[in-house]
């Protein structure tokens, strides 16, 4: 009985195991970097016929919280991230849902920053950042310096 068990078990991990190869196949583009205090990244985001614009830095790393200052398209946000879960994302709706979209289009298109890391010895948190689209409206960045 024992030995079905464990059998059971290991099939059952491999086939679990088979679909969760990438974590990052859902998103539509993911990008990692390495910013040093108030070191600007500009994001150009283009979609539906437009071109939209995001930047990040950070300005303070203190109790394991970094400060951040988000603008996307004049929009300024300044979010309190931490590494651990639920409290390392901050969320950027790309735009907002047409009026007459569906019920079954609940997701706009949208960017998560995603807070990984911190170098105390290079001074640079590591940030994340994913991007998912739906199939109307397809999202390119180009990275900045």
């Amino acid at each position: 009985m024992s030995r079905a068990v464990a059998v059971l078990l290991f099939v059952s991990s491999l086939l679990l195991g088979a679909g969760a190869n990438d974590p990052n196949e859902a998103w539509s583009h993911y990008d990692t970097f390495a910013l040093k205090k108030d070191q600007v990244q500009h994001v150009r985001i283009d979609a539906n016929e437009k071109s939209h614009r995001l930047a990040f830095r950070w300005t303070l790393y203190k109790n394991g919280g970094l400060v951040m200052h988000v603008d996307y398209d004049g929009h300024r946000f300044q979010p309190l991230l931490y590494t651990g879960y639920k409290r390392n994302a901050f969320r950027i709706d790309l735009f907002s849902r047409p009026n007459d979209a569906t019920p079954m289009q609940l997701e706009t298109p949208f960017a998560l920053l995603i807070f990984t890391a911190f170098d105390p010895r290079k001074r640079e948190a590591h940030i994340d950042m994913k991007i998912r689209s739906d199939e109307a409206s397809e999202v390119f960045y180009v990275k900045g310096k």
